[in-house]
């Protein structure tokens, strides 16, 4: 997956977290003679989970070093700072004195070791790899230019592919996974502003990040854009792509029988032999098409699948997870709707006509739900009840949604909200972030009530505690991404033909 490969850095950060907050609580316990069991190590690790969660160490952990994230940082640190001599003095007889003498320490030693080891761990950062679309001129430039090399490296320069449609995205995945893109940047002079930002969402549909060399440019929809500058290149990151409105489906009339819905069935699939063959066969009639998207099995879930499903179209997904597994599916899509459907039979696709009477009748995005009058589990045990309430609660307070099912992965949506969902996560987080996404670019969602059944052979790989905290950790990170997000002024028109100028005339390689 795109921005999955971490340097040393990434794992420094969390070790000189601990270590810095180990050493202030044993110099604070050493002098107030208390012991420092239990809170040593209970409380440092506390202290790296909350950072973690919080998203301090991202897949780029020289940035939050950096102190890129604004006034914010120090502030976070602080307040975590706080909760650690808090947790402390829960787990050891400190006074109010000793917490604060702790929270002190801590603070003084955190901030100035960053800051000693800040040009460090930018030097250990991983070198991007970009992806060049645009002249092979630029890309030579780029490659001779001395200071970009120890942040990035040109590995291809592409001709512009066609945007905005299956085979644009087909061939932006594979284009991605062929060069181990960690980034593609867009320099062509030879489109207008819609053929670029249709060639922005081509690459943000399969979950890579898109920057773009200044020029005048006045993009539509008002993407969130920044400029930015890496390795003295300066570059305008398109961060997200604003909806602004619902496009609700407008096609004919699907009562009458003359409808042009296209739906397209992704089913994910590892290893699903015993369950794939009885969810093709209770597929409804009318569908554009089935793609089952292959985890690279080790059983005959592919032969089964064929015999059960003939046109079905098979791919196999490069890297590991159902998030890689859904983004592969994704960019093969050649409907206009999506419905992602598990191979374990938990999901009934007896419902999908439910999904697209949701969409069709004017919703973005169609979201099950076994929470809802006509839902329910016959699967869902205690703890996973428990977790998936607790979950949904804090999704919805921090980002302002009113989801009832948060972690169900039966959901349905139009094409063109690819490009704002952008996968770029690997595991079963995958649900969480597609919904958040929706919910945040301002799309219309529907809930529909859903019954999950119980999987029909096998065990699934789902790993409640594991997985929960991956989740936990995926609606933090995106809270705070909105927020930044939100925080930029969106550059559009004359505002971004400017910046874009300043930029240039800053430094050009």
């Amino acid at each position: 997956m795109p921005l999955a490969r971490r340097g040393m850095a990434w794992w420094l950060l969390p070790i000189i977290d601990f270590v810095c907050s180990s050493l202030a609580l044993l110099a604070v316990t050493l002098i107030a003679r208390s012991d420092a069991f239990p809170a040593w190590p209970v409380a440092p690790a506390l202290l790296v989970g909350a950072y973690g969660l919080l998203g301090v160490y991202g897949a780029r952990p020289g940035s939050g070093a950096r102190g890129e994230g604004g006034a914010g940082w120090p502030v976070l640190r602080l307040l975590v700072g706080a909760l650690f001599a808090w947790c402390a003095s829960l787990l050891t007889p400190i006074d109010g004195a000793e917490q604060l003498a702790l929270f002190a320490a801590f603070v003084i030693l955190d901030f100035g070791v960053r800051a000693v080891v800040a040009p460090l761990l930018q030097d250990l950062d991983p070198v991007e790899r970009w992806v060049l679309v645009g002249d092979a001129d630029i890309a030579d430039r780029l490659r001779a230019y001395a200071p970009l090399r120890k942040y990035a490296s040109v590995v291809a320069s592409v001709e512009p592919l066609e945007p905005d449609d299956s085979a644009g995205r087909a061939r932006a995945l594979e284009l991605v996974d062929r060069h181990d893109a960690d980034r593609v940047v867009i320099s062509t002079a030879h489109a207008d502003d819609a053929g670029l930002l249709g060639l922005v969402r081509a690459f943000k549909a399969v979950g890579v990040p898109v920057s773009m060399l200044p020029r005048p440019l006045d993009l539509l929809e008002a993407p969130t854009a920044r400029p930015t500058r890496i390795g003295g290149v300066p570059l305008i990151e398109v961060e997200s792509l604003a909806a602004r409105t619902s496009l609700p489906y407008k096609g004919p009339d699907r009562r009458i029988g003359t409808r042009t819905t296209k739906v397209t069935v992704v089913v994910p699939a590892m290893n699903e032999e015993g369950n794939i063959a009885q969810v093709l066969g209770e597929l409804p009639e009318g569908l554009h098409e089935v793609v089952l998207v292959d985890g690279n099995s080790k059983d005959n879930t592919i032969e089964v699948a064929r015999r059960a499903y003939p046109s079905i179209r098979v791919t196999t997904q490069t890297g590991k997870g159902k998030g890689d597994a859904l983004r592969t599916g994704f960019a093969a899509a050649t409907g206009n709707l999506i419905v992602m459907l598990d191979a374990d039979g938990s999901a009934d696709p007896a419902e999908i006509p439910r999904f697209v009477e949701a969409l069709e009748a004017g919703a973005d995005f169609a979201k099950g739900s076994r929470y809802l009058p006509g839902g329910g589990s016959a699967d869902i045990t205690l703890l996973r009840k428990l977790g998936n309430g607790f979950l949904s609660g804090t999704a919805n307070m921090l980002h302002g949604t009113h989801f009832t099912d948060l972690c169900y992965g039966y959901n349905a949506f139009w094409v063109r909200c690819l490009p704002f969902i952008s996968l770029d996560v690997p595991g079963f987080e995958v649900e969480t972030l597609i919904n958040l996404r929706i919910a945040g670019a301002g799309m219309k969602i529907a809930e529909v009530p859903s019954y999950e059944k119980e999987r029909i052979s096998g065990a699934s790989n789902l790993n409640a505690a594991r997985d929960g905290i991956r989740v936990l950790g995926t609606i933090f990170r995106e809270a705070r991404r909105r927020r930044s997000v939100h925080a930029e002024h969106p550059v559009a028109g004359a505002a971004a033909i400017e910046k874009a100028r300043a930029a240039a005339q800053a430094g050009k390689p």
